[in-house]
């Protein structure tokens, strides 16, 4: 069985999680497998502003960017920098793929694109800076 996560918000969704939850457990120890059950503090996941500003910046760099005389679009960085600054998951047919930024906290995906404004100014492009 796959893992499963019940988001817990707010007290009104409190009942509701743990009746979900219950009612697979009970499903699932009918089978005789042990399992285990975690609770912990819920992960901020990343703002839609910094997804915007993300995507903005993955523009950026496919419209400065060149290597080997040839520029790629936003969702082929997307899949670089994943690869290089966040890390890769093998795939069963033997392929790697990026790990996804939606894993990311705010404070990660922070840093994150730090990372990549970091790299961009290294290899000599400059970006997401806002002229005076």
């Amino acid at each position: 069985m796959a893992e499963r996560t019940f988001r817990i918000q707010s007290p009104a969704g409190l009942r509701q999680a743990f009746v979900a939850a219950w009612v697979l457990a009970g499903q699932l120890i009918a089978s005789g497998d042990g399992y285990e059950l975690v609770l912990r503090k819920l992960k901020s996941k990343r703002s839609v502003e910094q997804n915007k500003r993300y995507w903005a910046l993955l523009r950026e760099v496919a419209a400065v960017a060149w290597v080997d005389g040839r520029q790629y679009a936003d969702v082929v960085w997307h899949e670089h920098f994943k690869r290089e600054l966040i890390g890769c998951i093998d795939l069963p047919n033997g392929e790697r793929l990026g790990i996804s930024t939606t894993k990311l906290s705010i404070q990660e995906m922070g840093d994150y694109m730090t990372k990549i404004e970091a790299w961009a100014a290294e290899n000599g492009w400059p970006v997401m800076e806002v002229a005076a």
